[in-house]
């Protein structure tokens, strides 16, 4: 599982692509939402600031990570390595594991570059460093679990389909289970299962939107699928994370049955 982490770990944060993938998406970022980058750093609340981030980081930058994941697991048997792989006394779980890991991994480390460096300069001109500890906190309970979420589908799903049509559909996905409000058609947006971790940022952090007035998580009037709309309070942000990992572990427990059925 170790060798296999820090081989994935290694090839992907050595794409170039990867880098300017990221880049580019934060620029567009940076330009699409100006005014409120501007309003983060200008606020006096050092929570506020750090959890404004972490909505914005996790509302775009999966995207890119979760396309660039989504050859990880077949790539193996188009380079005609996996029987090699298989050959060797390791384990298929320890590396499978090495490689999910290591995969999301690498895929973190934009972001944490991205996040923290975004941390860095507020508390640098508001002078609060209690922002780098929200920046963690946040990063640990919001970011990370999208990550291990959206890794596990990345690498499984193309086992199923090919990786260009999964990353078509993935991209579909995101904006209509994230950013659809669900009233407008049934969604999985202000779920438990929504990886951009609405019930987490609105009652573990008490973020409310620019205004501070949007709900973000919890049933809403006249929408479909309000069974996976609990009340938000603390112990159903709490489950919600729970439920992001738990499907995370579902999903890539069934990724050797997959690739048994692709590769025979």
């Amino acid at each position: 599982m170790t060798a296999a982490f820090v081989y994935e770990f290694r090839m992907q944060a050595r794409k170039r692509s990867m880098w300017i993938a990221n880049g580019v998406i934060v620029a567009l970022l940076g330009l699409l939402t100006a005014n409120l980058l501007t309003d983060a750093l200008d606020e006096p609340s050092a929570k506020v600031a750090m959890t404004s981030g972490a909505f914005l980081v996790n509302l775009i930058l999966p995207v890119v990570y979760g396309c660039f994941l989504a050859d990880r697991l077949v790539r193996d048997d188009k380079l005609g390595v996996a029987p090699i792989l298989d050959a060797t006394p390791a384990s298929t779980a320890g590396r499978l594991s090495g490689k999910y890991l290591g995969s999301c991994a690498a895929a973190a480390v934009p972001l944490a570059i991205i996040y923290f460096g975004f941390a860095v300069l507020y508390a640098a001109t508001a002078g609060h460093p209690v922002a780098l500890a929200w920046a963690a906190a946040l990063f640990a309970v919001v970011i990370l679990p999208a990550v291990l979420f959206v890794g596990a589908f990345a690498l499984v799903v193309p086992l199923l389909i090919p990786a260009p049509l999964f990353r078509v559909l993935f991209v579909g996905y995101w904006f209509w289970g994230n950013s659809i409000h669900p009233t407008l058609m049934p969604t999985l947006s202000q779920s438990l299962i929504s990886p951009i971790g609405p019930y987490p940022l609105q009652e573990l952090f008490g973020y409310g939107g620019p205004g501070g007035d949007v709900v973000l998580a919890g049933p809403v009037d006249d929408a479909t699928l309000n069974f996976l709309r609990p009340a938000a309070t603390a112990a159903t942000a709490w489950l919600s994370i729970g439920v992001l990992l738990a499907v995370a572990a579902l999903v890539l427990s069934a990724a050797p049955a997959l690739r048994a059925r692709t590769t025979r």
